[in-house]
């Protein structure tokens, strides 16, 4: 059975800041659809660079067949490490899904994927591998209708920190917002407003 993927996006800019530091790419083809979220180091300018670049050399080799350790080791070494904190260049979560439903997933630095199924957040089982010192966390799942997988940066888990919430909006403060959004007939447009609105207000 084929199945039909509704994708939707959007980002808000850090506070003063003219340029977000999270670069989302989508690329679509009869056989399957790509995503890939990146999040840059810092904020603005700078970190909307690194992950637009981390973003597009991602996409690019995906789309040219190359596997997951060809690319995380073409990031690694053509984006540079901050001096100053030791981190990562720049984040990223990729999502390939089959027409079929197949997903494959990887993800390195960012807050884990929601993947809801009626209503709830499925489990996952990942297994997490060393590629290039970067520590990825990779797993294969059969979607099926009406699943909603949610990604996103540390900027939603980081709302509202040291404002509203001393923490920030906890990982499963989120899960649990996601779950209580969840309906049906709910457009991927309509779930990523309901939780960009969501942050905003944090």
């Amino acid at each position: 059975m084929s199945l039909y993927f509704e994708t939707s996006f959007h980002s808000l800019n850090k506070y003063d800041e003219e340029l977000c530091g999270d670069k989302v790419e989508v690329l679509k083809s009869e056989s399957e659809v790509i995503l890939v979220l990146s999040d840059g180091l810092g904020s603005g300018v700078k970190a909307n660079m690194l992950a637009s670049l981390t973003s597009k050399i991602v996409i690019t080799m995906l789309k040219e067949g190359a596997d997951i350790v060809d690319v995380v080791e073409t990031v690694a070494s053509t984006l540079p490490v901050c001096r100053e904190r030791q981190a990562a260049y720049s984040t990223f979560t990729i999502l390939r899904i089959s027409n079929d439903g197949r997903a494959y997933l990887a993800e390195y630095g960012n807050p884990e994927i929601a993947i809801l199924r009626n209503g709830k957040q499925l489990a996952l089982e990942k297994k997490e591998t060393v590629i290039a010192g970067k520590q990825i966390k990779e797993c294969t799942v059969q979607l099926q209708a009406d699943d909603i997988c949610a990604m996103f940066s540390d900027g939603v888990v980081h709302a509202g920190i040291g404002k509203l919430l001393n923490l920030g909006w906890q990982y499963k403060n989120v899960i649990e917002y996601l779950e209580r959004c969840y309906k049906k007939e709910l457009s991927a447009y309509a779930m990523q407003k309901l939780l960009l609105m969501a942050c905003d207000s944090l």
